[in-house]
């Protein structure tokens, strides 16, 4: 599995990790009224900031723990003490973006625009056939969070399956 396609996947479980976290935190008793939206969108901000500290932190600690496990994996293969040399060479080999990767990353973005496109014309027809506001504000953030990690799935299928 490539650097890429485990990036990505541990992307995905964090981006699902904040969707799970909104839902508990959207279902309890202790959540805003129902039609008071401004704390609504005053929580889905918060939750969308939260979201991104989280990704660069799980990515930083995922570069780490990447380069730790390879330095670990040359030293025991090779018996080299500069394994640690190797692992960065090894990871900057791997993090060089080519022709493909720019590819699959179009493709995969493509996906995550359709998706949030179709959570857009779900939200002005739930707001057409007079849903509330706050449903149509749960439907949006949905749309962007559910995209992020179609986007994550789409970009390792494609990175695995390979682009024609």
């Amino acid at each position: 599995m490539s650097y890429t396609t485990k990036r990505n996947i541990v992307s995905i479980i964090a981006g699902l990790g904040l969707i799970a976290v909104y839902i508990i935190y959207a279902m309890r008793t202790s959540a805003p009224a129902t039609e008071d939206i401004k704390a609504w969108s005053v929580a889905i901000l918060v939750f969308i900031c939260i979201g991104i500290g989280i990704q660069i932190v799980v990515q930083i600690l995922f570069h780490i723990a990447m380069t730790i496990g390879i330095a670990i994996k040359e030293e025991v293969h090779t018996g080299n003490k500069n394994g640690d040399k190797m692992a960065e060479r090894i990871l900057k080999s791997e993090m060089q973006e080519d022709e493909m990767s720019k590819i699959i990353q179009l493709k995969a973005s493509r996906a995550g625009s359709l998706l949030v496109g179709s959570g857009v014309i779900a939200l002005l027809i739930a707001l057409a056939v007079g849903v509330d506001m706050v449903v149509a504000l749960h439907l949006l953030f949905g749309a962007f969070a559910l995209a992020s990690v179609v986007e994550g799935i789409a970009s390792i299928v494609l990175h695995e399956r390979g682009v024609r």
